[in-house]
């Protein structure tokens, strides 16, 4: 099965990275081998959030960012 979105071979960055780990939690939700994906821990999601927001709403995927002051939390899904 083709991915939705495609994959570079390793991160050279941590934005890099993060939009990484972001395109392969839109994937699984857009492929429909997860319902949603939640991800915490990215170095600066705040950076990334943009990127991944437009991301999410071309492969047809609900995308949320919370962050009570403290680094954000992430989470794709469920498929629109």
């Amino acid at each position: 099965m083709d991915s939705v979105i495609p994959f570079p071979a390793a991160p050279g960055s941590a934005a890099e990275h993060d939009l990484m780990e972001i395109d392969a939690a839109i994937a699984l939700v857009a492929e429909g081998h997860a319902s949603r994906v939640r991800l915490v821990g990215l170095n600066d999601p705040q950076a990334v959030a943009a990127v991944g927001l437009a991301h999410a709403q071309v492969a047809g995927v609900g995308f949320r960012m919370v962050s009570n002051g403290a680094p954000a939390v992430l989470t794709f899904g469920p498929r629109e």
